[in-house]
Formats: C-alpha cells, sequence, structure tokens
C-alpha cells in the first residue's frame, strides 16, 4: 500500500478530519474573543453563517445529487424541515451562547467549559435510543478530566468563574444536542450536502435575529481587521469545519467527534505558547493532562457505539 493510498482509507480520512477539525475548533475561541469588540453576537454569527451561505450555494447546486438529496426534497417533507430547524438552531444558539459569553469571560474559560461537550452529548445519546458503553463513559470522564488539567495547569491553576461561563454552559449543552442530532438524523447525507442544509436553516433562523437584535448600527463596518477576522470564522471555522464535521461523523460517528474534541484544549494552549503567553507547556499537569486525553481518545473511539440506523426522513 502505497502512502497516497493510506490516505484514501476512509478511516484514515476520518481521523485525519476529526484532527483538522479539534485544531479548527481551536482557533475559533481565539478569534471570537477578538471579533466581539467590533461587532454583536448576534450580527457575528448572522454574517458569518450567511456569508458561508453565500460561498456554498453556487458550489451546492453546481455538485450533481440525487433528487432526494436536493434541497427541495427537504423542504417539501415537513418532517426533514422540523428537524433540520432543530439541528441549525441548536448550532446557532451555541454561536451566539459562545460570542455572549466572551463578553465577560475568557477564551481559557471557555475551553475548559468546552470539555463537557462529550459528557454531555454521551447524556442526550440516550434519549435519542443510542447506547453508550461502560468503558465509553469512563472515556468521556477520563478525557474531561485531562482537558480540565491541561488548562488549569497551564495557568499555574488560577481559574475563576464569570457570568459567561454559565452561557456558555448552557451554549455546550446546545452543542451536544446538535452534533447527536447530526449523528441521528443526517449521517447518511454527503458531508457538503449535509453542511449545506445545517448553513441554509440556520441562515433562516439568523436573519430575523440579526435584523431586529443584531444592533447592525454599531458594527465597526470600517474596520479592515473586523473583515478579515470575520472571513476566517466563516471560512475556516464555519464552512470547512461544518464539511469536516459531517465528514466525521458519516464515517467514525459522533463519537468520535466528541472524543477529539478533548484535544481543543492542547491546541488553544499551544497556539497561546506560541503568540508569548505565560503558557506552562512543560508542567506535570500539562502532562498528565495531554496523556489523560490520549488515552480517552482510545477508550472512546476504539470501539464506535453501535447506533441505530440514522434516518433522514
Amino acid at each position: 500500500m502505497t502512502f497516497a493510498d493510506y490516505f484514501k482509507n476512509p478511516i484514515v480520512q476520518s481521523i485525519t478530519a476529526a484532527l483538522l477539525w479539534a485544531w479548527l475548533m481551536a482557533s475559533s475561541f481565539v478569534v471570537s474573543a477578538y471579533v466581539t469588540s467590533y461587532a454583536s453576537p448576534f450580527a457575528t454569527t448572522g454574517l458569518r453563517f450567511i456569508m458561508a451561505l453565500v460561498l456554498m450555494t453556487p458550489i451546492y447546486f453546481w455538485l450533481p445529487k440525487r433528487p432526494e438529496d436536493s434541497l427541495g426534497a427537504v423542504l417539501s417533507s415537513r418532517s426533514l424541515t422540523m428537524k433540520y430547524l432543530l439541528i441549525s438552531g441548536a448550532l446557532v444558539g451555541f454561536f451566539i451562547g459562545l460570542f455572549s459569553a466572551l463578553k465577560t469571560t475568557s477564551s481559557l474559560n471557555t475551553s475548559v467549559m468546552y470539555t463537557l461537550v462529550p459528557l454531555l452529548g454521551a447524556i442526550l445519546m440516550l434519549s435519542f435510543g443510542q447506547r453508550t458503553s461502560y468503558k465509553h463513559w469512563l472515556g468521556y470522564m477520563v478525557g474531561s478530566a485531562g482537558a480540565i488539567s491541561v488548562l488549569v495547569f497551564t495557568r499555574e491553576g488560577t481559574l475563576s468563574w464569570h457570568v459567561g461561563d454559565g452561557i456558555y454552559f448552557f451554549a455546550c449543552g446546545l452543542l451536544a444536542l446538535h452534533i447527536i442530532s447530526v449523528q441521528h438524523w443526517s449521517k447518511t447525507v454527503a458531508a457538503f450536502t449535509g453542511a449545506y442544509r445545517i448553513m441554509f436553516f440556520g441562515s433562516l433562523w439568523l436573519i430575523p435575529i440579526t435584523l431586529i437584535w443584531g444592533d447592525l448600527g454599531s458594527v465597526a463596518w470600517q474596520s479592515s481587521e473586523f473583515w478579515l477576522l470575520l472571513l476566517y470564522l466563516t471560512l475556516f471555522t464555519t464552512l470547512l469545519t461544518f464539511v469536516l464535521q459531517q465528514l466525521v461523523i458519516r464515517f467514525g460517528g459522533a463519537s468520535r467527534l466528541l472524543a477529539f474534541s478533548y484535544t481543543i484544549p492542547i491546541w488553544v494552549a499551544l497556539y497561546q505558547a506560541s503568540q508569548g503567553q505565560d503558557i506552562l507547556l512543560y508542567s506535570y499537569g500539562f502532562m498528565i493532562g495531554c496523556g489523560m486525553v490520549l488515552l480517552a481518545l482510545f477508550m472512546i473511539d476504539s470501539q464506535p457505539n453501535k447506533t441505530s440506523e440514522p434516518c433522514d426522513g
């Protein structure tokens, strides 16, 4: 088997996509913290979704697809429409919660809270009739403890509670609901098609929300830095991460995506250290935390959950 053939393996593609997804999600915490001073949470979320939808639309209609995969087929089905409104609405709520939280808390704290998403996702799996093994439950707990250790010990154990942390905890619950909903209802859909559907219905949620509560008059429209940050969030942490998420869930299941989310705090710490911030990468707590995250990956991802067949109709 050649090196190129190795990367044609769906499992390898899924794991590679999961790693890239985690790295991009980590970068979104950092970039999102900067953009909050230029626009309101509603405006920022609305603009990134609408810009991503505009970029994706010509590609979506150009790509060949089955009749049942068309947007018209989704809109003609009341059941599918309601499902995608829930899938997209949960994701919209997460992003709004993230930007709202960053008004009163730090990217470090949001990274800590994000480590609860896999555990919340595992709990939600039960409501969708998906069984989670004891090994996976233990893996989620080990991963959460390891990720929190990474963040706490890189800052010499300093971690305080802010009002935004409560907002973000609720947002994490919405993200977990989004991931599990995609696993249950949209797993069989092609990655780009599924991402486009989420973007389309997300924009339907966000257009009226942005117009009514987005405070568009206070957006820093003239700032080039604002547009650069927004463009990055649109291309890499919205459009690309949606496609990668669909790819990971389709070939590896929601448990793989949840497992790799534990690596996000590590990427955040590495980024902050590269920017000259006082991050203790060589502390025992950081190294032990990284080891626990790696152990959790093997525990959660080695034997995917036995789930019911996904339904798209």
